[in-house]
C-alpha cells in the first residue's frame, strides 16, 4: 500500500515543482496556497486574510500546521472565508502538523479539506490557546466531541466527517482537487488543477495545469515571529540578558551588545502576543540573576545550582497557552544548559583573557602600582604589571586616565584599587 503511494506521490511532486505542463500558459488562475505555520497572531491572521484575497486567483489553499491562538481577533478570517468569491480549501499538513483553536474553526468553514496522515486536529472551543472553552454549537462550526480535544488522522480509521480527503502531500491534495464543482458567493465554480500525462516509462502520472503560487509572510514577520512560540520568547529573553551580562563585565560595547538588542527586540513581540506566565518570568530573571552573582564572585557554587532550579522552572511556566502548546520541556532545557555553559565557562574564560595574563595568584597583587587607563564611574579599566584589569575605586578618589593607582583587593575578576598611599 505504502509503495503504491510513494512511487505517484513522488512523481506528481516532482511535477508539482515544475511550471505548468507543455510550457503552455495556463486556462485557469493561478492557485495560491498560503503557508500558515507555528501560533497565530494578528500579523498571521492578517496574512491569510490577505491570502484569500489574492486577485486573479482560481483557488485558494490554506497549509495549516498551527497548535492555536496566542492573539489577536480570527474573526475576519472567517468573515473572508464566507464572502470568498473563490473557492477557499485547506489542507492540514505534512504528517504531525496540527489544526488547533481558530485554524481547527477554518477548516469547518472551507469547501474541501485535507490531511496528511498523522496530523491533528481540535480544540475548536477555544478560541484562545489556554483560554477559556467558549463552544462548539454556534450555528457556524458545531463539533462538539472537538471542542475541547483532539483527534488524530489516519488511513482507515474513524477520523471526523469535517476532513473529505486524507493525502500525505499537499502537491497531491491540489491535483486531486481537479473537476470538483464549489459553489461560491459568485456561483458554481469549477476547479481546474491537472491533466494526466504519459511518462517515457508508459506511467500514467496527474500533474498540474495551473500555475501554483507558494505565499509566505514577509522577511520582518517571520523574523519577528521567530519568538511565536514560549520556548522561543525564552529562549530569546535568556540570550538577550547573558549578552547584556557579557557586555557588562567585558568593557565595552561590541558585536555581543548588537545580539543583546536584536535578541531582546524579538524576545518582546513574543512578550506582546503570547498569554505570558509573570511568575515564570519572575523565576526566569531570578535564574539569571543568580548566575551574574555568582559570575562577579568568580566561581559556580550553591547559588548556580539555585539559578539553575529557577530558569528550569520558570523555562517550563513560561505562558499559559496549554494545553494546545505549553513551552517544550526540551527546548527549555537546552537553553538552560546553554545558559549554564555560557557563564560557567564562554563567559570566564573571556574575561580572563581580556583582562589578565594571569589566571592564579591573583592575592599578590594587593600592593601593587599601576595606571588607570579610564575613568572611574566607580569601575574603570587598570594596568597592572602590564595585564589590564576591570576595577572599581570611589568616586570621591577622583582617578582618570593616567593617575597612578595602587590594588587595595582582589574580589574575584575584579580588583578594588586606589590612589598610592605613599
Amino acid at each position: 500500500m505504502l509503495r503504491r503511494l510513494a512511487i505517484p506521490g513522488f512523481l506528481a511532486a516532482i511535477a508539482f515543482a515544475a511550471s505548468p505542463a507543455s510550457g503552455q500558459e495556463p486556462a485557469a488562475g493561478p492557485v495560491v496556497v498560503a503557508d500558515v505555520t507555528g501560533p497565530l497572531d494578528q500579523r498571521a491572521l492578517d496574512f491569510v486574510v490577505e491570502a484569500i484575497e489574492t486577485p486573479g486567483a482560481q483557488l485558494v489553499v490554506l497549509q495549516l500546521d498551527s497548535p492555536g491562538l496566542s492573539s489577536g481577533d480570527a474573526a475576519g478570517v472567517r468573515a473572508a472565508i464566507a464572502a470568498a468569491q473563490v473557492p477557499v480549501v485547506a489542507w492540514v499538513g505534512p504528517a504531525g502538523a496540527t489544526a488547533y483553536g481558530p485554524a481547527g474553526q477554518w477548516i469547518t468553514l472551507v469547501d474541501v479539506v485535507g490531511a496528511a496522515p498523522g496530523a491533528r486536529i481540535g480544540y475548536l472551543g477555544r478560541e484562545q490557546a489556554g483560554g477559556p472553552f467558549v463552544g462548539t454549537g454556534n450555528g457556524t462550526f458545531d463539533y462538539p466531541l472537538l471542542g475541547e480535544t483532539s483527534v488524530e488522522i489516519t488511513v482507515g480509521g474513524p477520523n471526523p466527517d469535517v476532513v473529505d480527503e486524507i493525502v500525505p502531500t499537499i502537491g497531491q491534495f491540489i491535483i486531486g482537487l481537479d473537476g470538483r464543482i464549489v459553489d461560491t458567493t459568485a456561483g458554481p465554480v469549477t476547479i481546474e488543477t491537472g491533466e494526466t500525462v504519459v511518462t517515457e516509462d508508459g506511467l500514467e502520472v496527474n500533474v498540474p495545469s495551473v500555475e501554483v503560487r507558494f505565499l509566505k509572510p514577509g522577511l520582518f514577520t517571520r523574523t519577528l515571529r521567530l519568538a511565536s512560540r514560549p520556548e522561543a520568547t525564552f529562549f530569546f529573553l535568556l540570550v538577550g540578558l547573558a549578552a547584556i551580562a557579557f557586555e557588562f563585565y567585558a568593557a565595552g560595547a561590541g558585536v555581543t551588545a548588537a545580539v543583546a538588542a536584536l535578541s531582546l527586540f524579538i524576545a518582546g513581540y513574543g512578550f506582546a502576543t503570547l498569554p505570558i506566565s509573570w511568575i515564570g518570568v519572575a523565576l526566569a530573571l531570578l535564574g539569571v540573576l543568580a548566575y551574574t552573582i555568582e559570575l562577579q564572585r568568580n566561581q559556580l557554587g550553591p547559588l548556580s545550582v539555585i539559578g539553575t532550579a529557577l530558569l528550569v522552572w520558570g523555562g517550563l511556566t513560561f505562558s499559559t497557552t496549554g494545553p494546545e502548546y505549553p513551552p517544550r520541556w526540551w527546548a527549555v532545557l537546552l537553553t538552560v544548559v546553554g545558559v549554564a555553559l555560557f557563564y560557567g565557562f564562554a563567559i570566564t574564560t573571556v574575561l580572563r583573557a581580556r583582562f589578565s595574563t594571569r589566571t592564579i595568584g591573583r592575592e599578590q597583587l594587593v600592593g601593587r602600582t599601576g595606571t588607570a587607563e579610564t575613568s572611574f564611574d566607580p569601575t574603570g579599566i587598570v594596568v597592572v604589571d602590564g595585564a589590564r584589569w576591570k576595577a572599581r575605586s570611589h568616586r570621591a578618589a577622583g582617578l582618570g586616565p593616567g593617575d597612578a593607582v595602587e590594588v587595595l583587593e582582589v574580589k574575584g575578576i575584579m580588583l578594588e584599587v586606589g590612589p598610592p598611599t605613599a
